[in-house]
C-alpha cells in the first residue's frame, strides 16, 4: 500500500476438488508471488470445491490447518487475507464461511453464506447464515458476501447504508453464467457507489462443471479496474477511499431514496 490507497491482489485459483493440502500449497505460493498487497482475496470454497463427501472431514481437520497457514501468511505479509471454507456452526451444522484474517493473523471477521445455491446442492449440505457482516480494512468498511449473494441486491444496499464502501465477494461461479456474474458485480458496485472485489474459481471440476474465472475489481462508478481471464491468474488494483467519497458527493443517491418507494 502507498498513502491512503489499499492495494488488493485477487488470487484466481483452479481448485483441486477434495484436496485441501494441494489447494493450500497453491494459494500460499500465489500469495507469496504477489508481494506488497494490503489485501489478498481467494475464491469461495478454495480448499475443497464442491466435494461434498469430504466436507465434514474438512471442517474438522483441513479448515483449521488452512487457517493456521493463512494466519502465518497474513502476518508475514502484514496484510488481510480472505476466502471461504467449510466450517461447523455452533450448533454443529456445516456452513460455507468467509474468513477475513487481519495482518496480525487473527480473524477480523467471519460471514456464513446466507443465500444457498440449489443447483450445487448447498441447501442439502449446509446451513444458511442469518446475518450481514462488515469489517474495517485500511480505511474502508468492507461488506462480506459470497457468490450467489450477488443476486440479492438488498443485502448490499443495506450494507452500504450502514457504511460499507467496499464489497468482498469470493465466488465459485460456473462459466455458463459468467456474463451474469460480472454484470451483477458491476451493478452492486455502481448502484451503491462502492468498490467491489470479486474472486472467482477457474477451470474444470471433477464432476465436469467448468468454472469461469472472470475475477474483477470494480470501481464505485461501475468501471472495471482490473480484469482476469478464464485461467489461473492474479490481478491487482489500488483502491482509494477518496474515489468513493467523490462519486457519492457528485450523485448522492442514498439521500434521494423515497419512503414508500425504496422502502416500506
Amino acid at each position: 500500500m502507498t498513502g491512503s490507497a489499499l492495494e488488493v491482489a485477487v488470487i484466481q485459483l483452479a481448485v483441486a476438488d477434495g484436496d485441501p493440502a494441494t489447494n493450500v500449497e497453491r494459494a500460499a505460493g500465489r500469495i507469496r508471488a504477489a508481494p506488497g498487497a494490503g489485501l489478498y482475496l481467494l475464491p469461495e470454497l478454495w480448499t475443497t470445491g464442491y466435494a461434498w463427501a469430504g466436507w465434514a472431514g474438512a471442517a474438522a481437520r483441513d479448515t483449521p490447518r488452512a487457517l493456521r497457514a493463512l494466519a502465518d501468511l497474513a502476518r508475514a505479509a502484514g496484510a488481510f487475507i480472505g476466502g471461504s471454507m467449510i466450517a461447523r456452526a455452533d450448533d454443529g451444522a456445516l456452513v460455507n464461511r468467509f474468513w477475513l484474517l487481519g495482518p496480525d493473523g487473527a480473524a477480523a471477521a467471519t460471514y456464513d453464506k446466507a443465500h444457498l445455491f440449489p443447483p450445487m446442492a448447498e441447501p442439502e449440505h449446509l446451513k444458511a447464515g442469518t446475518r450481514r457482516v462488515r469489517s474495517a480494512i485500511a480505511g474502508f468498511r468492507a461488506g462480506l458476501s459470497l457468490c450467489y449473494d450477488l443476486r440479492f441486491p438488498e443485502m448490499y444496499r443495506l450494507d452500504a447504508l450502514e457504511g460499507a464502501d467496499l464489497f468482498l465477494i469470493p465466488a465459485e461461479w460456473p462459466a455458463e453464467r459468467i456474463t451474469t456474474m460480472r454484470l451483477l458485480a458491476r451493478a452492486r458496485a455502481a448502484e451503491n457507489q462502492a468498490y467491489a472485489v470479486l474472486c472467482n474459481r477457474a477451470g474444470p471440476a471433477e464432476d465436469g462443471t467448468v468454472f469461469g474465472g472472470g475475477s474483477m475489481v470494480v470501481g464505485p462508478d461501475g468501471t472495471v479496474l482490473a480484469d482476469a481471464g478464464a485461467a489461473e491468474e492474479t490481478i491487482r488494483a489500488a483502491l482509494d477511499p477518496a474515489a468513493v467519497a467523490a462519486v457519492r458527493a457528485r450523485l448522492p443517491v442514498f439521500d434521494q431514496r423515497a419512503a414508500g418507494v425504496d422502502w416500506l
